[in-house]
């Protein structure tokens, strides 16, 4: 799951999309649609949504991370297509962030829902809470502004999932949903626009795997 914050625009930044020799620093990425007009993103939200319940099996789970602002902007869609809204889920980051309100950030949501049709999926254990206590990622280490930790994605993916079955990112970011996978033995699937970030979640899968990526072009690409 994401937030609006999350696919990458260079074009608006064609400067930042060059190579550099640079450390990678999130903060040096610009992030697409953070300023969108409020008919804009719900045209985004309604065509995310709809993807993501083409492909999802009835009672199957998504995860959807994005701030509490959203719980007004989420549900419609969510339900027009098909996906049920059953909670919110809190994550606790263990460390507090400035903001430009009057309390500090300590946490985010994470929509928690399945895809109506059939009984919903859980195969976690019967006394998890919805507040998940994780530390944040390092703000010096982190090459993605909305970088999670792969623990999040592990207990999401442990909790509606069984090994061997497949995990979907659609917004791959820094590619924490891709490590999480390959620790509990899952097959994922990502999708990024940015190639910059392409290059990060093969990179950093080589380092965690010791393996190597291979290239594989579709018909259609290579078309």
């Amino acid at each position: 799951g994401t937030t609006h914050h999350q696919s990458m625009d260079v074009a608006r930044h064609p400067e930042k999309s060059k190579p550099t020799q640079k450390k990678l620093r999130a903060k040096d990425r610009p992030l697409a649609n953070d300023f969108v007009s409020d008919d804009e993103f719900d045209r985004l939200l309604d065509a995310w949504f709809g993807n993501i319940a083409r492909v999802l099996l009835p009672g199957r789970a998504l995860y959807c991370w994005g701030g509490y602002a959203n719980c007004g902007n989420y549900p419609p869609f969510l339900k027009k297509h098909g996906l049920y809204f059953s909670q919110a889920i809190i994550w606790d980051k263990q460390h507090p962030v400035l903001t430009r309100k009057d309390y500090m950030g300590a946490h985010e949501w994470c929509f928690y829902c399945w895809k109506e049709g059939a009984a919903h999926a859980f195969f976690g254990p019967n006394n998890v809470t919805d507040l998940w206590h994780v530390k944040k990622v390092n703000p010096q280490s982190m090459v993605h502004l909305t970088e999670k930790p792969v623990e999040l994605a592990v207990r999401a993916i442990q909790f509606s999932s069984r090994t061997g079955e497949n995990v979907l990112d659609l917004f791959g970011g820094s590619g924490s949903t891709l490590i999480a996978a390959q620790q509990t033995g899952r097959r994922s699937f990502l999708m990024e626009l940015d190639p910059l970030y392409c290059d990060v979640i093969v990179q950093r899968w080589e380092q965690f795997t010791g393996g190597k990526a291979e290239c594989v072009l579709s018909s259609a690409v290579a078309a």
